[in-house]
């Protein structure tokens, strides 16, 4: 009588989200993989009705730091981690990858690629949205800002230029916007209705963050038609993780990862 081999634990996999490409990702590899992983998605929770994959387990709220992202990963018995929020989520990147480094744990950071300047894009590049509001009424008197929720509070007091600034929800924390008006919506946009938004609130420059990707690029290419200049937030830097450019890579790693 021959005795059969115990089955393998599925792998566990702990994607951090919160981004429509974390969603594909998961995508990808319930596809790709079925029931050799096991998928958990976690969100910081600071946009109000996600979009997010069916059938994958979903934890939302923060951890408390690498500490506890530490103690999350063995008490959920953990196998690899993949963090794939936004390119500009720097404290819960960082924290990631501290809390990896200590454990000896796997991380993949997916690094989505930025966009390129072209000769007919107006660039102007700054390394902080600090440095975007101090020059802002250089460059325009009508602004749309459009780079996310956090640190408004540094266009406080313009008085002269006229700011559009949109969000996915209304802030938390939201600063005193006495001349302008808040604009809620959730891409992606079209190059059309970008254009359409632009001309129809007489927008004469763009503040935004090199995001990547294609859900918000249609604002970049419909400044670049109109001729505006783009104050464009420059991109943090890359966690000192393995980093992996595109879902394909992505899958790749994580077959590798399964095949030891």
């Amino acid at each position: 009588m021959s005795l059969s081999r115990p089955a393998k634990r599925p792998k566990h996999i702990l994607i951090f989200g919160g981004t429509g490409d974390a969603n594909r990702i998961a995508e990808d590899l319930m596809h790709e993989f079925g029931r050799d992983i096991r998928l958990q998605l976690s969100l910081a929770g600071r946009t109000s009705a996600p979009s997010l994959p069916d059938g994958v387990p979903v934890r939302i709220g923060g951890f408390g730091g690498p500490e506890g992202i530490i103690s999350y990963i063995r008490s959920e018995q953990i196998d690899l981690v993949i963090d794939a929020t936004h390119p500009y989520a720097i404290e819960i990147s960082s924290n990631v990858a501290q809390a990896c480094q200590a454990v000896a744990m796997p991380c993949i950071q997916y690094y989505r690629p930025g966009w390129k300047k072209t000769d007919r894009d107006n660039w102007i590049e700054v390394r902080s949205i600090e440095e975007a509001a101090r020059i802002l009424p250089q460059h325009g008197t009508r602004a749309l800002i459009a780079c996310g929720a956090k640190n408004l509070h540094a266009f406080e007091g313009l008085e002269k230029t006229w700011l559009l600034v949109r969000t996915v929800d209304a802030p938390r924390d939201p600063f005193d916007l006495a001349y302008g008006e808040w604009l809620f919506a959730r891409g992606p946009f079209s190059i059309e209705s970008e254009t359409e938004l632009l001309e129809r609130h007489d927008i004469d420059v763009i503040v935004c963050k090199n995001s990547g990707g294609d859900a918000t690029f249609a604002k970049i290419e419909a400044a670049r038609n109109l001729g505006l200049p783009v104050i464009m937030i420059e991109r943090p830097g890359a966690e000192p993780v393995t980093q992996a450019t595109s879902r394909e890579i992505i899958l790749e790693s994580v077959q590798k990862f399964l095949d030891k």
